[in-house]
């Protein structure tokens, strides 16, 4: 993860979106303080379908059961 500047953003936004575009995730500060995350589109889908975490969940269950039998 990359870190940067709403100024800095703001200078390099074509660069710095082609870097998202290719996988980057950039941490967006202002005033030192982070504020947001610029992620891909994929990405972001990714995060809110929840598909990683519905899997994990279910591999926990399979080992619960496991360890229960």
């Amino acid at each position: 993860m990359k870190e940067t500047t709403t100024n800095e953003l703001q200078s390099n936004l074509s660069k710095i979106i082609k870097e998202v575009e290719a996988g980057e995730v950039y941490q967006i500060n202002r005033y030192s303080k982070n504020v947001a995350y610029l992620v891909s589109k994929d990405e972001f889908e990714k995060l809110i379908s929840g598909s990683e975490c519905k899997s994990c969940v279910q591999d926990l269950r399979n080992i619960a059961k496991k360890l229960k039998d």
